[in-house]
């Protein structure tokens, strides 16, 4: 990791030291947000940790860390969240980046093509460094400019079925199905810790099977018409889990 500032320590729920009551039932996932500069991947983030959205853009530098527990049935899974930056001066950097993940995050913005035609070579990108081992999710971010959107839901979900991947469709602005997507995430995660999904040489193997979209689970789809709904169950859902940060600065 290229930031070393410390944590921020902000706290939410759960047990004693921000820990999850529960700390047996306790498994551990890297997530990774990748996507061109400026789709909102941060603003992304921000909301999933804090609730909050930013108006002023500021670029991600190298990367920011953040942590944050999310009750599925009867486990809690501990998100690992990793934002990176999305200029081309990084893009050497994120295999790194990408190494001993569980899932990804591969997010554009529904009013940019260009973002959008991007996606399929972070793709490409994460399945050559982490086969098809890691659930990846295509997230179409800024629903809350429909005047401006350019790609259209259904042409995204053809993609996303395509390439065998999980889709949603978010506003971080707004707040629209932000939980509900990083919830979604936390249910397709294998039920042991991503370590001993990989075994010792961080390669892969190890002690649990891989939930992959498409194969044993269908890719999750939440279209418009859904999305007041799935506001409302990531409102209800609330924080619910330990949060801190670790990198630097950024938006």
């Amino acid at each position: 990791m290229s930031r070393t500032s410390p944590s921020t320590g902000r706290q939410g729920g759960g047990g004693a030291g921000g820990a999850p009551a529960n700390s047996a039932a306790v498994v551990k996932h890297k997530i990774v947000l990748l996507g061109d500069q400026s789709v909102g991947k941060t603003s992304l983030v921000t909301r999933f940790m804090y609730d909050t959205f930013d108006q002023q853009y500021q670029a991600t530098i190298g990367i920011d860390f953040f942590s944050k527990s999310i009750p599925v049935e009867n486990h809690t899974v501990r998100l690992h969240v990793w934002d990176t930056a999305g200029q081309e001066r990084f893009r050497s950097l994120i295999p790194s980046y990408i190494r001993n993940s569980s899932g990804t995050l591969v997010v554009y913005d529904v009013t940019s093509r260009a973002s959008f035609l991007s996606t399929f070579k972070w793709v490409d990108e994460v399945r050559a460094e982490r086969g098809e081992e890691v659930v990846i999710f295509l997230v179409g971010n800024k629903t809350d400019a429909a005047d401006r959107r350019v790609v259209s839901t259904e042409e995204a979900q053809r993609k996303a079925a395509e390439y065998n991947l999980g889709f949603m469709e978010v506003s971080a602005k707004q707040g629209t199905n932000v939980k509900a997507l990083f919830r979604k995430m936390a249910e397709a995660l294998p039920l042991s810790d991503d370590n001993e999904n990989r075994g010792s040489n961080g390669a892969g193997g190890g002690g649990g099977q891989p939930v992959v979209l498409g194969k044993q689970r269908d890719p999750f789809l939440l279209t418009p018409s859904r999305m007041r709904e799935g506001s409302r169950n990531g409102a209800h859902n609330g924080n619910g889990g330990a949060e801190n940060r670790q990198g630097g600065g950024c938006c």
